[in-house]
């Protein structure tokens, strides 16, 4: 392996905390990483529901992105044709290899397993992860009358050689995909053979800020402080706004995470009445029946038209773009289309955390959840800061605020975690919590993150599912059990402050979350609970099938392990580690 490329995987080991020491193990982990981010235009995904397992042949990882959405679970894709009515979907499959070479019969191996995967016998797929990829692959293939158009396939060949588009390689690529089309399931069928330059490329890419280029000739000064305060309005036709909002492979961009409308989910009535005005083909009309875009950027160099933003954000506007997205291959004239934006540049946090509430207070969500979004946000962040211990964590308040540190990613608690957190360890839901964070949020979203509630229950969630997940990391929990994580950090909860949990914003609240926080932040005693909590968990496999991916999906599996703490507690009272 060269220097370069083993200095990225040494770099992407430390950073999210892998604890592998099998070289073509973790090559296949920083290979999925680098190839689902450059399709999905975001690293916010769990690397771990991306592997095939280690027995599957020719296929060593699987990501369904739908609607630019990683998902996971049948529930995310239903979400999805709530919200939309209708899906777009890209299957993404690889294969990693660190030989020093392409090989022929390991290309064809990809395409040939690959084939396999869409056909409708699988039985040859026997891992549980794979069963699962099957799963999703089949309810999506049954919604046919939901998708817009035939899903995309991409297949990414990684090795540490160097491509030169061989003609005998270029062949059983040609071959195989013209077997996929055969399938008649495709719109598109991309083949990608990348070599460590390649990899080294598309690692870089994970690195970088967002960055746009684009031409605004229709602007006004709002305001201008200085070269890091300055405000525009005005309008870009679509083919110039499109360049703010996908990328030059055709990814949709990661600009949507700060946007509210985000976390509380879309609103179909407002996404058809856009999608109408859009195909009525007057473009001048979408200017004036749109309420338009909100920009908000750490950078803005403009030199004549020409306009550059970096490290930016749309906070109002996901919508809009998110329509616009989805109609741009079928409506006539789109590029013309002209849009209403403002663009802020500031490094204030505290003002790009104004703009996001003010631009959002003029749709139709509600004023307390405007403020849970915004104060209480900033308050968490702060909160967070006070502890300085080594395990210590950090909120991420605006995406990618964290990019450029050396905190490992582990320790970095997003608003999408900090949902599933509370919502499993605080709200008995840990059966809620797999799906996307939205589907979370809409089920749970009106009882926390309010402005009252104790800002340590949120912290406590966070740290039990990094030190749990340490626990599977180190190998001290197998990892088969991962899926148990949420309804462990639940009866964790449960076996620590026997006492009934306050309100969330009762006095109380605190010295019950002390309590936690204190067993939690003593390793030896922590680990002893979650490994007994979960050894548990394992000895009940004939009553709750818990090899079965969905089991920790029913609510049922919450309830029975809820109706048996006593037995829980009895049984972790005298659990001992050497029991393992």
């Amino acid at each position: 392996m060269d220097r370069i490329t083993q200095s990225m995987i040494d770099s992407f080991k430390s950073n999210q905390s892998l604890n592998i020491d099998d070289d073509s193990e973790l090559f296949e982990y920083f290979v999925n990483y680098c190839v689902v981010n450059n399709v999905y235009g975001s690293n916010d995904f769990d690397l771990e529901e991306i592997t095939t397992g280690k027995a599957t042949q020719g296929i060593d990882g699987i990501a369904i992105i739908v609607n630019q959405k990683f998902v996971n679970t049948i529930e995310d894709i239903d979400t999805l044709i709530e919200y939309n009515k209708s899906i777009s979907v890209k299957f993404v499959l690889i294969q990693a290899k660190t030989s020093s070479s392409f090989d022929n019969t390991e290309i064809g191996n990809l395409l040939t397993y690959s084939k396999l995967f869409f056909s409708d016998d699988t039985s040859m797929f026997r891992t549980a992860e794979m069963q699962h990829f099957i799963e999703l692959k089949e309810y999506i293939f049954s919604k046919g009358d939901k998708l817009k158009k035939n899903p995309e396939l991409f297949l990414y060949y990684v090795t540490l050689g160097t491509w030169t588009d061989d003609e005998n390689l270029r062949a059983t690529i040609s071959v195989g995909k013209e077997s996929l089309r055969g399938t008649n399931l495709f719109s598109n069928i991309s083949f990608e053979p990348c070599g460590s330059e390649k990899i080294q490329d598309l690692y870089r890419k994970t690195k970088e800020k967002l960055k746009a280029t684009f031409k605004f000739e229709k602007r006004i000064t709002m305001y201008s402080i200085n070269d890091d305060e300055v405000g525009y309005s005005g309008v870009l036709p679509f083919k110039e706004f499109k360049k703010l909002i996908i990328d030059e492979n055709g990814v949709t961009k990661a600009v949507f995470e700060d946007n509210i409308r985000d976390y509380l989910g879309p609103n179909p009535d407002v996404n058809k009445n856009i999608t109408e005005t859009i195909k009525t083909g007057n473009v001048n009309a979408f200017s004036m029946l749109n309420n338009g875009i909100t920009v908000v950027t750490s950078s803005i160099i403009i030199s004549g038209d020409i306009a550059t933003i970096e490290d930016y954000q749309i906070v109002n506007g996901c919508q809009t773009s998110n329509v616009l997205i989805e109609n741009m291959d079928s409506v006539e004239g789109i590029d013309e289309l002209i849009i209403p934006i403002r663009i802020i540049a500031t490094k204030d946090e505290n003002l790009k955390n104004d703009i996001t509430r003010a631009t959002n207070s003029q749709t139709a969500i509600k004023k307390d959840q405007l403020e849970a979004l915004s104060t209480f946000q900033k308050k968490l962040e702060e909160y967070y800061k006070t502890y300085r211990d080594e395990d210590a964590l950090v909120y991420e308040r605006r995406t990618g605020q964290y990019r450029d540190s050396n905190i490992p990613k582990n320790r970095i608690v997003t608003i999408a975690m900090q949902i599933k957190t509370v919502a499993a360890m605080f709200l008995d839901e840990p059966s809620g919590v797999s799906g996307q964070y939205g589907t979370v949020a809409k089920r749970v979203g009106n009882k926390i993150f309010k402005t009252a509630d104790k800002e340590i229950i949120y912290y406590v969630s966070s740290l039990a599912l990094y030190k749990i997940e340490n626990l599977f990391r180190t190998h001290k929990i197998d990892k088969k059990y991962r899926r148990a994580r949420y309804h462990a950090m639940m009866l964790f909860r449960m076996l620590v402050s026997t006492e009934e949990m306050p309100r969330f914003n009762a006095r109380k609240m605190e010295n019950y979350c002390k309590n936690i926080l204190e067993v939690l932040e003593n390793n030896a005693e922590c680990e002893r609970i979650f490994c007994g909590i979960v050894a548990y968990i394992a000895s009940k496999d004939g009553e709750l099938d818990i090899m079965d991916r969905k089991c920790f999906e029913r609510k049922e599996t919450t309830e029975y392990l809820k109706n048996c703490l006593d037995e829980i507690k009895i049984f972790v009272d005298t659990y001992s580690i050497s029991e393992q």
